[in-house]
Order: structure tokens, then sequence, then C-alpha cells
């Protein structure tokens, strides 16, 4: 009993803890983001504003691939004390980076009719998420130093005032009558002002630059297998609306987002702490070695609020989806327990794959690949119902954990 009180009290425990529990209430907070435009927004303009949402998370792909690199090496670098490398390694990014930020934002921009057309959406939100990619792969990087320093409070902090700028920006743009493009023009400003708060935090690490050896950092294996993982994990919780955007009515696209944000709660709820298993088994991985440890205790937690919280959604989704969502969006009820059981196990696979990412054994992202190339082809050939789209995602879910458990116990974790 003492060992295990020990145990839950070290720093990194405490501080874990704490990062755990703040990111939950921003998860709660992003999630009255989504229940003010619930109410304030038709069915079909909800729709359109999560499109426009899942497009940014599939543009967002190489930001993920920046967040791992960085995470793993800069914790990696904590744990050997090379500050040096902690220094030229943004430098290096940003020159890298540059480019295709600028090239990603311009072709959003040039594409904005045609994309309007294809989502039945306006120009404007597309130019405004073209113009919001110039910054966001920096922003990516300097918010990524952030957490592979384990400055858990001062992340927690900066989430808090993200979100209230972002909930106080939307209501004051959809009432001014911007609908949909309001709400992605609130999302943006509110992070770019985060962003300028967040390189304060960490000047000291990279101001001023010191390229005194301008050595090239070794990055590409572990940097495709990242993007591999970046492009599935937000293309499993993205391509599907997208999709369902284009083969159904408005309406029901609406309908299929609002069940899709009530599905996520489990996975936001659960993201802080796969978040943690990247800077923390990181930098254990190459200060000790030992790291098993935090794969049975996270792995624990994860498991026991994920099942806890889709035990919730299915004893109860009508009454969850009528609090949260509405009497517009009470049909999506019926879906409610097999969305949660797959964001259980989306958010559980995800978990699995970056411990394996963190101690060095980045090739099993390649499970991820092959899930994330099943989704669209198959949803693209059976999609003659809402109920077919989601059991097709709960059966991919369902499939890839399977596969994920099957190498844990191979590798003997």
């Amino acid at each position: 009993m003492q060992r295990f009180i020990k145990s839950i009290l070290t720093p990194t425990a405490r501080s874990s803890a704490f990062y755990y529990f703040g990111n939950f209430a921003i998860s709660f907070l992003r999630y009255l983001f989504h229940l003010l435009l619930l109410r304030l927004l038709l069915p079909a303009d909800y729709g359109e504003f999560l499109a426009y949402l899942s497009l940014l998370y599939l543009l967002g792909i190489p930001n993920g691939t920046v967040s791992n690199v960085v995470i793993k090496y800069v914790a990696g670098f904590r744990g050997k004390k090379d500050n040096l490398s902690i220094n030229e390694l943004f430098y290096y990014l940003i020159e890298k980076l540059t480019p295709l930020s600028l090239g990603l934002g311009f072709l959003l921009i040039f594409f904005a009719k045609f994309l309007s057309i294809i989502f039945k959406a306006h120009p404007a939100a597309f130019v405004i998420l073209g113009l919001y990619l110039f910054i966001s792969l920096v922003s990516t990087l300097v918010r990524s130093y952030l957490l592979a320093f384990q400055r858990f409070v001062a992340q927690i902090l900066l989430g808090f005032l993200e979100i209230i700028t972002t909930l106080i920006l939307a209501f004051l743009f959809i009432n001014l009558g911007l609908s949909a493009t309001g709400a992605v023009l609130a999302l943006i400003l509110a992070g770019v002002v985060s962003l300028v708060i967040c390189l304060v935090l960490i000047r000291k690490a990279i101001f001023p630059a010191r390229l005194h050896s301008r050595k090239p950092f070794k990055l590409s294996s572990f940097t495709g297998y990242s993007l591999v993982n970046a492009i599935g994990s937000l293309s499993l919780i993205s391509t599907d609306i997208l999709l369902v955007r284009y083969f159904f009515s408005e309406h029901a696209s609406g309908i299929y987002s609002s069940l899709s944000v009530i599905g996520r709660m489990i996975y936001f709820g659960l993201g802080p702490l796969i978040a943690l298993v990247l800077p923390v088994v990181s930098h254990r991985h190459a200060a000790t070695g030992a790291t098993r440890g935090v794969f049975v205790k996270l792995g624990s937690v994860v498991l026991l609020f994920g099942l806890s919280a889709t035990l919730i959604f299915s004893l109860f989704p009508e009454f969850i989806i009528g609090t949260l969502s509405g009497k517009n969006y009470l049909e999506a009820a019926v879906f409610l327990p097999s969305v949660a059981t797959g964001m259980l196990f989306f958010s559980f696979n995800l978990f699995i794959i970056t411990y394996f990412m963190a101690i060095g054994r980045p090739q099993i992202n390649l499970y991820l690949l092959l899930a994330t190339i099943a989704q669209p082809v198959l949803i693209s050939v059976f999609h003659n119902s809402l109920n077919q789209v989601v059991w097709l995602n709960l059966t991919i879910e369902t499939a890839l954990f399977v596969s994920l458990i099957w190498q844990v116990r191979k590798q003997q974790i």
C-alpha cells in the first residue's frame, strides 16, 4: 500500500494528473463550443461547420507529423540534457516547414470555390482556412515544444484561454450573421492568440538561435511513420464526416455530425492521457530505458475511464443526445452505443501506437495505415444508410484493436 501511495505521489504522477484533469476541463469547454453551435445553428448549417473542421483536420496531417517528431526528439534531448540540439532542431524545422505551410495555404485559397461546391459550403470559409494554414505548422511546432518540456501547467492555462476566447468570438460572429463561417473564424483567431503566448513561454529555449554545428538531424525514418500516424489518427475521425456530407442529404450530414461530435467526447476525454505517452515515455526511455510501468499504469486508466464513458453513452443515448444536442438531433440516439464503442477502440488503439512510437518501434503505424485506407474505400462502396457507415467504422476499429493487442503480446510488453 505504501509503495502504491509513493508511486502516485511522485512529481511526474502529480503533474500528469494535473495535466489530465485540466485537459478534461478544457475538453468540456470545447464541447460547450459545439453545444453552442448546435443550439445556434440548424442541422444543415452545423453539418457545414463540421465539414470545415474535418477538412482542417485532414489538412492538419503535416501538423500531427511535426508534433510527434518534436515531442519525441525534444523529450529525448531533455533526457540527455542536450540543450544545443533542442535549440537547433527548432530552426531546422522552421526552414523545412515554411514552404509546405505556404503551399498548403495557397492551394486551399485557390480551390476555395471548387471546394465550396463539393461540400455545399461558403467559399469564404475556405479562404479563411487557407490563411490560417500559413501559420498552422509553426503554431504546432511551438506548442509541441511546450509539451515536450512537460510544462503541463502552462499548457493547461493556455488551453483555457484559447477555448474561452473561441466561445466569446463564436457567439459574437454568429450573432453578427456569419453562421458557420463565423465559427471557423473564431477558432482561428483564438489559435493565433495562443501561438503568440506560447512563443513567449518557450523563448529561453529557442532564442537566440545557436546554429553552431548546423548538423543535419536524422529524422527521416521516424518522420515517415509519424506522417502515417498523423494521417491515420486524423483521417479516421474526419473522412467519414466528409463522405457522409457528400453521399447523404444536408440534414443527414448534420445528424451524423452531431453524433460524431458526441462520440468524440470519449476520445477527447482520453486524449490528454494519450498525449502524455510520447513525452513521458520518450524521456524515460532515453534516460533509463524502463517504460513498462508507464504503459501499464496509463493503459489501465485509459481503459477504465473509456469503458465507464462508453457504458453511460450506451445506457442513456436518448438522454445524452437530447440534453447535449437538442430535440432536432434525437434520431441520432439509436446509433450512439455503436459510435461510443468505436471511439473507445479508436482511443485505445492510438494509446498503444503512441507507446510503440515512444520506445522506438514506429513500424506499428503500418496497421493504422491499413485501417485508414479501408475506411474511405468501404464507405464509398457501402453507404446505403447512416447505420451502415457507423457499423463499418466500428468494424475497422475492432479489427485494428485485435491486431495491436497481438503485437503487444508478441513484443512481450
